[in-house]
């Protein structure tokens, strides 16, 4: 049931109960963002939502997250052109904490002067840290070419000389007249009871006081008449294309037609431009289309990263894929796919409460109608591919085109080729042939009846010596099947370096009955997902789908994972993509740091080593090479399966049963690997002219069956979150960097337990003073009862959000089973931890920082100090 209610301070609240978990999303939505903002103080709206965080009447700085992360939930918040939205998930005991918390923050936050100025300093940081970002500056060159008056051409984020010059007053004023409980809505959903619920909300958000509403009149965005290129010259290494057309905003009845377009045209690896430019011939690195519909009109957009030599045979395939769609129009298959997608991506979606209110919040704040939902899917399938034609001929005109490019150094080339591109578009076409005005047929999804109803974890034995372990939910129409072997990373020798990654990358790209084509094609029918999952010590097969196609998504799973042929083609294809990726890592700084510090960290161990190899080695290696490491890592014997959801356990048994006894016994051959002592602290540098630098100090920790790993999860859990000490001490009192926060590995023969930073280079040398800091007061003090208490109800909340998805339980089964530990741990979180003390915490701290330390620092030369 869902109930939707008006407050006499006029804010409204929609309750949405729903008993799946046991847990409860708050979210409060804003209807103001960036494109109500006035001159001069661009980004105030996105500045606004960190400063909430930062203190109300009743809570003091870091006391928010602190409560809230100590009652086991995560909150957070996000600003767009048209909204803002504050929200908590929690656990649904601490229900009435996470609706005081968000009715604090909206309604009585305190903007100290001496926290606003503090703050200043983590969004200049944040700034930066998109400055460095290629799909920031992509998207934002964009915006600012597709809109020339909107304030949708100005970044949401804003200008740094606003942050650092708006003073407290114009906060608080901004504040006041934008949010107020008119101009807002509240979601609530999950597992509470309505009656109750409604009671606490009236009380809690009763408080908040109704101020004037300070109506903004937004600066119409004229009509675009000819087409528009940009073309920008940057830093890095790898290029990006846009284009867009405009199209109307989310209410029009022409909506679900151009979301069938985007879905057939690059949405899925059988859609049109992805099968043409990254299955057919790797022209482009990835493509995908969509549409994006703000509050004022929207934009149907294609991206695609490409190499700068290979653009002037992109664009007549897009162009050429465009044409034949407006002259052609879709099969009534494309179209059926597409809505099967579509409805099924709502069935996916609400597997959490996040999601839930999500959608709901997302309806109400596009319709102020929730009945609106009900409409869009009766008229999406009321389409007709006729109708599909009539929109991609009616808003992909060449005149409402922008197209914009993000290239390294001399981009003319680019431009004339955009020139020709334009020009090509005004050339007299074939004439069209008119689609078919019919429905497609086909019938409706045989939704099921769903409880809350979770079976216990059944053990079915297989007759190969391999195991099916089966956890039956009603709870949800979505199947998750996990399959695994031992295998990657540390399979491979030194002259293998990124045979894993090429084998994971052609694992699911024909087998001995079906193509390439055949295979996406039939995956993207049933809305399922088929994906390789190989990391350092295990290679697997991972399945989602729905109930409705439980019985073709298993058969589409078991071929994938019994019957691959890793195609030649398909290997050189993937292997170009593989290396073009390797010569874009100096795009992602964080990347290169993470892999210095392995390669120091485990030293002459597979885990030191990149995953995505060298340039040089995957030059080298064939289609016989990854079909040989196949051979040598499988063993059909030591296959663990996972199935969990709406399933039916028998049926899987057999299905699985059937395939391995088909397939003959081998016997893979485990590596005998060992992991030397560090000697000494170490340094690594790598210089990268970007606006950050970023750091990673760690120490050698413990392997993955070792029982002292539970204590350094509590360890991580003091140090991580907005309520954590790395938060609190870099982030809320030194201002040292927007994002800051604990990491850790364990692996087979050991792991890693370290933090790591983001900041100007300026500010390394403290950030590492403090990180070490840090550790240096969990060896030497106790934590207090307190906190440890907060630490331990963190974890568990997470760990209680993390299992709303059936993919995420049946993961957490598969390799608690593969690796030889209690599968039923998943579930017996709780009782794991609940005996760790303080002691045992600088016990084990004492154990791992005491050891010599590994730091990786990428970044200017100025970040050495």
């Amino acid at each position: 049931m869902i109930k939707k209610i008006q407050l006499k301070n006029g804010l409204q609240v929609i309750m949405v109960p729903s008993a799946k978990s046991p847990v409860v999303s708050v979210q409060m939505w804003v209807r103001t963002g960036s494109a109500d903002e006035g001159r001069g103080v661009e980004g105030i709206s996105h500045f606004i939502e960190h400063l909430v965080f930062k203190g109300t009447q009743k809570y003091k700085v870091g006391e928010i997250a602190s409560i809230v992360e100590g009652s086991g939930g995560e909150l957070n918040a996000y600003t767009s052109f048209d909204q803002t939205v504050f929200y908590v998930t929690i656990s649904k005991a601490y229900f009435e904490t996470g609706l005081d918390v968000i009715a604090e923050m909206m309604g009585f936050p305190t903007f100290d002067k001496a926290e606003i100025d503090n703050e200043r300093e983590v969004v200049i940081e944040e700034i930066k840290r998109g400055n460095d970002s290629l799909g920031r500056q992509a998207s934002q060159l964009l915006f600012k070419t597709a809109f020339k008056k909107s304030a949708y051409r100005i970044p949401v984020i804003g200008f740094d000389k606003n942050i650092m010059k708006v003073s407290a007053k114009k906060i608080q004023d901004y504040y006041r007249s934008r949010y107020t409980p008119p101009n807002m809505f509240l979601v609530v959903t999950g597992d509470f009871d309505l009656k109750d619920g409604q009671k606490k909300i009236e009380k809690v958000f009763s408080r908040l006081e109704k101020t004037p509403l300070k109506k903004v009149k937004r600066v119409k965005e004229p009509k675009q008449t000819t087409p528009r290129v940009a073309v920008q010259s940057t830093q890095f290494q790898q290029s990006i294309g846009y284009c867009a057309w405009k199209i109307p905003g989310a209410g029009h009845k022409d909506i679900p037609a151009l979301d069938v377009l985007a879905l057939v045209l690059g949405q899925g690896d059988s859609s049109r431009l992805v099968k043409r430019l990254r299955i057919d011939e790797p022209l482009v690195s990835s493509i995908g289309t969509g549409n994006y519909l703000p509050q004022e009109g929207g934009l149907f957009m294609l991206s695609y990263g490409f190499e700068k030599e290979k653009f002037g045979q992109i664009h007549p395939v897009i162009q050429g894929e465009i044409e034949r769609f407006m002259r052609e129009g879709p099969t009534a298959e494309e179209l059926k796919k597409a809505i099967v997608n579509l409805e099924s991506g709502e069935y996916y979606s609400m597997e959490t409460v996040d999601g839930l209110a999500r959608r709901y919040g997302s309806v109400e704040f596009q319709f102020r109608d929730l009945k609106a939902f009900d409409r869009y899917f009766k008229a999406l399938r009321a389409l007709t591919p006729k109708m599909i034609q009539e929109a991609a001929i009616r808003y992909l005109k060449p005149e409402t085109l922008s197209i914009t490019l993000t290239s390294q150094g001399d981009v003319k080339p680019l431009q004339t080729e955009c020139k020709k591109w334009i020009a090509s578009m005004k050339v007299k076409k074939a004439p069209l042939k008119k689609a078919s005005d019919k429905k497609p047929k086909f019938e409706r999804f045989k939704s099921t009846k769903l409880t809350k109803k979770e079976g216990e974890i059944q053990v079915l034995p297989l007759s190969t010596g391999a195991r099916l372990l089966v956890r039956p939910s009603t709870a949800t129409e979505v199947i998750s099947a996990k399959a695994a072997f031992m295998g990657g990373l540390r399979y491979e020798n030194m002259s293998s370096q990124g045979l894993s990654e090429l084998f994971s990358r052609t694992w699911v790209a024909g087998t001995k009955t079906r193509s390439e084509a055949q295979l996406f094609e039939e995956i993207d029918q049933i809305a399922g997902s088929v994906s390789p999952v190989v990391g350092r010590n295990s290679s697997g097969m991972s399945l989602d789908v729905l109930k409705s196609f439980e019985h073709q998504g298993c058969d589409l799973f078991l071929d994938s994972l019994f019957n691959s042929t890793f195609p030649d083609e398909v290997v050189e294809r993937e292997k170009k993509l593989q290396i073009q990726q390797i010569k874009h890592k100096k795009d992602n700084p964080s990347g290169i740091m993470f892999n210095l510090f392995l390669k120091e960290m485990f030293a002459g161990h597979p885990y030191s080593k990149d995953p995505l190899g060298t340039e040089e080695g995957l030059q080298k290696m064939s289609g016989q090479d990854v079909r040989e490491f196949w051979r040598q890592t499988y063993d059909p014997t030591k296959l663990h399966f996972v199935v969990a959801g709406n399933v039916d356990p028998e049926f899987w048994r057999d299905q699985i049963e059937k395939n391995l006894k088909s397939h003959a016994q081998a016997s893979a051959k485990t590596p005998s690997l060992s992991l030397g002592k560090l000697a000494a602290p170490k340094q690594v540098f790598e210089r990268s002219e970007k606006e950050q630098s970023h750091v990673l100090m760690g120490y050698r920790s413990f392997d993955l069956r070792d029982e002292r790993r539970h204590v350094l999860q509590i360890i991580q859990s003091v140090l991580a979150g907005q309520g954590g000490r790395l938060f609190l001490e870099l982030r809320d009192k030194e201002s040292l960097a927007y994002s800051v926060s604990p990491t850790r590995l364990e692996g087979l023969e050991g792991g890693y337990f370290g933090a790591y930073i983001g900041c100007s280079p300026e500010k390394t040398k403290k950030a590492l003073s403090m990180m070490k800091t840090e550790f240096e007061k969990l060896m030497n003090e106790p934590v207090p009862q307190e906190e440890l208490d907060r630490a331990k109800r963190y974890m568990i909340g997470r760990h209680d959000i993390d299992l709303q998805r059936t993919a995420s339980i049946a993961s957490s089964i598969l390799y608690e089973d593969l690796y030889g530990l209690d599968f039923n741990e998943v579930f017996n979180y709780k009782d794991l931890i609940a005996g760790i003390t303080s002691e045992d915490l600088r016990r084990v701290a004492r154990e791992v920082f005491s050891g010599p330390a590994i730091t990786a620092i990428v970044g200017p030369e100025t970040s050495l100090g």
